[in-house]
């Protein structure tokens, strides 16, 4: 059993407490549900002076309505993303990958600012968030700012940032999530997760956007495959289009033969999902 060394706790109670603390620690931790960051404090050679507990922090917890927009607070657990109405209702496939993620246990304590602030390749949500058009809430010490998620993944990490909260439009959209599993792991992490949604008109569809989380690196946005959903060419799309748009996205995937074969079979799934809505 890893034994922990020593470090200094901080369990401020308002967001500019923690953005202080943040800023005066040499070398920080945040703690958020802690399903990531204890296995951390085990295992990793850079070992943190400070964590700081973002538990008490009134400003990073709920779920509400912020004009158009849907705010979900860093700090909600995965569990409460599965019994808001303002998620579920919406957003079906965020419902369908939070209850894919880990344990009852782990749900009840992980959050959804964890999850992204990790920056595993391997975590559900991130890919589903960007397939809904998903916004991060993150603040310094020195400014607050909002940025799209894909965005905010592809830049450097942080250790001086507390991301806030996640913002999505409330539209009226169609939405999925595919994943499979690597049952022989010690944890569940997905071999592939195909994220999807798209707003179904009576021209067919729009604004479609299809992520896949490949598990080797960031979501990755498949230009290839929204390319032959848009309007109503989805209707006459046929396997060997897929394969084909896949071949287009390859590069930037970089999937293995099984991962590819897992995509195509989930592709296949959603235009028939798509043909009966």
């Amino acid at each position: 059993m890893s034994i922990l060394k020593d470090f200094k706790f901080h369990s401020p109670d308002s967001l500019s407490q923690a953005l202080e603390l943040l800023d005066k620690t040499r070398a920080p931790l945040l703690l958020a549900g802690g399903t990531f960051a204890l296995n951390t404090l085990k295992k990793s050679s850079k070992y943190p002076s400070d964590v700081i507990s973002l538990k008490k922090i009134p400003e990073l917890k709920g779920i509400k309505v912020k004009g158009k927009e849907l705010w979900i607070g860093s700090m909600t657990c995965i569990d409460e993303l599965i019994g808001s109405k303002l998620t579920g209702d919406t957003f079906p496939s965020l419902k369908d990958a939070a209850l894919k993620l880990g344990t009852t246990p782990i749900r009840n304590m992980a959050t959804i600012g964890g999850n992204i602030a990790s920056r595993f390749y391997w975590v559900d949500l991130s890919a589903v968030l960007i397939s809904l058009g998903a916004r991060v809430e993150a603040a310094s010490l020195e400014e607050k700012r909002i940025v799209d998620l894909d965005k905010f993944l592809a830049e450097k990490s942080s250790k001086k940032v507390i991301i806030t909260g996640i913002l999505l439009p409330q539209e009226e959209r169609c939405s999925y999530y595919f994943r499979h599993t690597r049952t022989v792991q010690e944890v569940d992490v997905p071999t592939l997760g195909l994220a999807f949604s798209c707003i179904k008109g009576k021209e067919g569809l729009s604004d479609v956007r299809a992520v896949v989380n490949t598990t080797l690196s960031f979501p990755v946005i498949l230009k290839g495959i929204v390319s032959i959903l848009k309007n109503s060419e989805y209707k006459n799309v046929k396997v060997s289009d897929i394969r084909e748009a896949i071949l287009k996205d390859a590069e930037s995937t970089k999937l293995d033969e099984h991962r590819l074969a897992l995509l195509v079979q989930d592709l296949e799934k959603l235009i028939e999902l798509l043909k009966a809505v």
